[in-house]
């Protein structure tokens, strides 16, 4: 880290200290957080190219720690109540249905006895879910995966990757991220989520999904509760994205006591659309990636969420002055 990122890093956090001294803020306040993997290795989550959606174990541990210091960790029907409590309630939501939940989130929020919830785009898809940005950025890292990534990139007419050259290093993360964040700027969406649908369906992926047995077993012990994912690019004219909400609901519902009428949207769009396409699969709310507190009532469908990356893990001061940042006024 830089002497000027070290300086920033300390402001952010005397400011958050700061206000976690305000308690009047969030006083009655609820929010719900986003996160998508925690993977066994803090360096390799902290790798440029996953800081976005990735966790290693110190920094979700220390993510756990700044929050229970200052707010209560609780379940989505809890989150959803209004409360009259000094304490915020903070709900966690996990997305795309990764082997890391069972082998590095499980662990951790039994010993603390914390809740969570899991969305699944299908419990027995065999494929967990990720953004094109991430399958696109896995894929070009992964020394098996990297040469069928390039081929369909350049089969769908995109700017040729960074090369990778002697090895896998942080210079060539940063690259990874720096390609990612030019595709997204200037490539058509439904090009970018083919591709990634392609990578996806690559074997050397397929042992980090959970299975339908960890799904059942993680229910039983009380602390997790499942529902399903829509994916980013689902519309109300997508007949076909209609019927794999319904067959997920359905598999869930085979599966787990509790299922959740609650769905998490990977988008932060939050139109109508979206809010017509769960009511068709008999979903009640759908937690979208729009920032922001829940705001009293709590009775509309699209609800927001503060996704959660490796910078505001690691910081306290950081993850609270962006939670009270984004207060309403």
């Amino acid at each position: 880290m830089s002497r000027l990122d070290r300086t920033q890093d300390v402001v952010q956090r005397l400011r958050g200290h700061w206000r976690l001294s305000l308690s009047e803020p969030l006083w009655g306040r609820s929010a719900i957080l986003a996160l998508n993997r925690v993977l066994d290795d803090e360096a390799e989550a902290r790798l440029p190219h996953r800081a976005d959606w990735c966790l290693g174990p110190d920094s979700f541990r220390h993510l756990l720690e700044s929050l229970s210091e200052s707010a209560q960790i609780v379940s989505l029907e809890s989150v959803l109540q209004l409360h009259h409590d000094q304490l915020p309630r903070i709900a966690l939501t996990f997305d795309g249905g990764w082997r890391d939940t069972l082998k590095q989130v499980s662990p951790t929020l039994e010993r603390l006895t914390l809740p969570a919830n899991v969305f699944l785009p299908g419990p027995v898809t065999k494929r967990a879910w990720s953004s094109w940005q991430e399958a696109i950025g896995e894929a070009l890292w992964g020394q098996e995966t990297a040469e069928n990534a390039k081929r369909l990139l350049a089969e769908a007419g995109l700017p040729a990757p960074p090369a990778a050259g002697t090895q896998r290093d942080e210079r060539y993360s940063q690259a990874i991220r720096n390609y990612v964040a030019e595709l997204d700027h200037s490539q058509d969406a439904t090009t970018l989520h083919a591709v990634a649908s392609a990578l996806d369906s690559d074997p050397a992926f397929a042992d980090e999904t959970l299975d339908a047995f960890s799904i059942r077993r993680l229910e039983q012990g009380g602390l997790f509760r499942f529902g399903s994912l829509i994916p980013a690019h689902a519309t109300t004219r997508d007949a076909a994205a209609l019927v794999q909400l319904r067959e997920s609901q359905h598999q869930l519902a085979v599966l787990c006591r509790h299922p959740l009428r609650i769905a998490t949207s990977t988008s932060a769009e939050t139109g109508e659309g979206l809010a017509r396409l769960a009511a068709s699969a008999g979903i009640e709310r759908v937690l979208t990636h729009r920032t922001g507190w829940l705001e009293p009532p709590i009775d509309t469908v699209l609800l927001p969420r503060f996704v959660i990356t490796q910078p505001v893990a690691n910081s306290q001061g950081r993850l609270f002055d962006w939670l009270l940042g984004n207060l309403p006024s």
